[in-house]
């Protein structure tokens, strides 16, 4: 048996414009994708012999099981290549679920890192291909570091962008959980029959056009926008369809100074996550698995 460990970054969108609807159904977009260090840990067994393909979250019964992005990865993979052998997934989530951080999509770029290291898979456009069939985002997370997503996400133009220190507030209330669909959808609904503006990549300005839709829909995450307000955030925004909502600060200091003021707070009588996250300039590969902790994150959180 091969074993190959390898973190699963999350990420945020600094930047998030969002164009018309496409025949496919899926929406143009321009946004800005910055890893960061908070991760979780996948590893990937790949047996000798034919067998299935399993997932395990331990914590997480309910990400169990072949209907995970990284088990669907795998499979899509092996059918792509015509292989069998069995391969089993392990994955410690720190990611929170469902909160706009891509945690299910890196979670299937690992999976098809350690797989092409595992077969020796060096086309990667293959690999991007297999991604973009499991998720627009999962392209992104076969890459190397930040960078302007164009299409539906899978059209990358590496960039460099300066470190950011952030603090990441996640309300653990399933009422405020948004999916990708719905987000797109509400703002279809209140753009109406409006010409949306081109999306385009541009000055490097915080935004995010599917924040309104959500905040009218989800009053309470004005809440998470105006703490970062006050604990000094710079320009808080909500990542990708959310509801994790976003703030930066100039370093490292301040923003753990942030995260002690956040922390035990209440949002609808549930708890906050509060995270303190460093955005990456590089992604790490695949390796060989030695110890759970060679997949652990240097990001503090505090609940």
């Amino acid at each position: 048996m091969l074993r190959l460990s390898c973190p699963a970054h999350a990420k945020v969108n600094l930047v998030l414009r969002v164009g018309p609807a496409r025949p496919d159904g899926f929406h143009e977009i321009s946004s800005l994708f910055l890893p960061l260090d908070l991760s979780d840990g996948v590893r990937v067994t790949v047996g000798k012999r034919p067998g299935p393909v399993t997932c395990r979250c331990p914590g997480h019964p309910d990400l169990d099981g072949p209907g995970n992005l990284a088990a669907r990865a795998a499979q899509a993979l092996r059918d792509r290549l015509g292989r069998s052998e069995r391969v089993d997934i392990r994955i410690d989530k720190r990611i929170p679920v469902v909160a706009g951080l891509g945690g299910g999509s890196a979670d299937a770029a690992a999976v098809l890192r350690c797989l092409a290291r595992a077969w020796k898979v060096r086309d990667r456009h293959l690999l991007a291909k297999v991604g973009l069939s499991i998720g627009s985002d999962v392209p992104f997370f076969l890459g190397s570091g930040p960078a302007w997503a164009g299409g539906r996400g899978e059209r990358l133009r590496p960039t460099r962008v300066a470190p950011r220190y952030l603090v990441l507030l996640y309300p653990r209330d399933p009422a405020l959980a948004i999916r990708a669909a719905d987000a797109y959808r509400w703002l279809d609904e209140d753009r109406g029959s409006a010409m949306p503006r081109r999306a385009k990549a541009s000055a490097l300005r915080p935004e995010n056009d599917l924040m309104a839709p959500c905040v009218a829909r989800r009053p309470s995450l004005r809440v998470l926008l105006r703490w970062l307000e006050d604990a000094g955030a710079a320009a808080p925004i909500m990542s990708g369809s959310g509801p994790t909502t976003v703030g930066s600060y100039a370093d490292l200091r301040s923003a753990r100074a942030a995260a002690r003021e956040l922390t035990g707070r209440r949002l609808d009588g549930a708890g906050v996550d509060v995270i303190v996250a460093r955005s990456l300039a590089r992604m790490r590969g695949a390796a060989p698995w030695r110890s759970p902790r060679s997949a652990s994150s240097p990001s503090t959180r505090t609940s």
